[in-house]
């Protein structure tokens, strides 16, 4: 096939290489998105709102970073930590379009920003690796929030088995 092909052999040197990098850099999570369009993001940040106006937020995991951009409307300052550069590729385009000044994205893993970033809140809006990630949060802020771990408790019938199950395996 030629050069640039999607091949299997592409997809499974991509996986490879993911791999290979997630153990480089010590990353847990699986490669997968909760927090895929705006709308939900903006529900979210709204949900969030009164915890973080004003303050100072880290965001550990922020996939494509749409739940960080909408922090920033409420928030003083978001930093969005994310470990898997594929994200980054995915949303450059969009983020040049909108990002505004006040929300910074930040590509590798968290544990390499601890003694440089002091936040008010640390959030955590993932299925995946909950309890490393809010170990993590922890480290940058007094106050945590995992997003998800609040709403399954407040509705449990409100998340699939896929969900309930991704976050019990980490």
């Amino acid at each position: 096939m030629a050069e640039g092909s999607n091949t299997c052999e592409d997809s499974t040197e991509a996986s490879s290489a993911y791999l290979n990098y997630a153990q480089r850099h010590g990353i847990k999570s699986a490669p997968y998105l909760t927090v895929t369009d705006l709308e939900t993001a903006a529900l979210i940040a709204e949900r969030l709102g009164p915890r973080i106006s004003g303050k100072i937020v880290v965001e550990i995991g922020g996939g494509l970073g749409l739940l960080a951009l909408a922090m920033g409307v409420v928030a003083r300052r978001v930093y969005c930590i994310e470990a898997n550069p594929m994200w980054s590729m995915t949303s450059a385009g969009f983020l040049l379009r909108t990002k505004p000044k006040n929300v910074s994205f930040l590509f590798g893993a968290a544990d390499q920003f601890v003694d440089y970033i002091r936040a008010d809140v640390g959030v955590v809006c993932t299925h995946s690796d909950v309890s490393g990630m809010m170990e993590l949060a922890s480290q940058f802020a007094p106050q945590t929030i995992d997003v998800y771990g609040e709403m399954i408790v407040e509705n449990p019938g409100a998340f699939d088995t896929w969900a309930r199950s991704a976050r019990s395996r980490t």
